[in-house]
């Protein structure tokens, strides 16, 4: 398992990717790690028709990418805070 300080930057980095890659559209935001448990907030234009599932997912896959697939996440639960925010928990594993 990773140290808890390199999980810590190795979340804020895919944060930052995935920000750079879906901004404006969707913001990723870190909220709270309390290991094995990881909740990160989504907000922006979100759709709903297409399913939150490709922002969540795209996450998951961001950080399982640049972690050489060291580290997965699995998604728990997603709850809508308001119209254009969702709170996701995942399951972080590590190799």
């Amino acid at each position: 398992m990773l140290p808890e300080t390199s999980l810590d930057a190795l979340i804020l980095k895919a944060i930052q990717i995935y920000n750079l890659t879906h901004s404006p559209q969707t913001k990723a935001t870190f909220i709270q790690l309390a290991p094995p448990l990881l909740v990160v907030q989504f907000s922006g234009i979100l759709c709903f028709e297409c399913s939150t599932l490709n922002i969540t997912e795209g996450f998951a896959n961001q950080l399982k990418s640049l972690s050489s697939g060291k580290t997965e996440l699995k998604q728990g639960k997603t709850t809508q805070t308001n119209h254009h925010t969702i709170q996701t928990t995942y399951m972080v594993k590590t190799k």
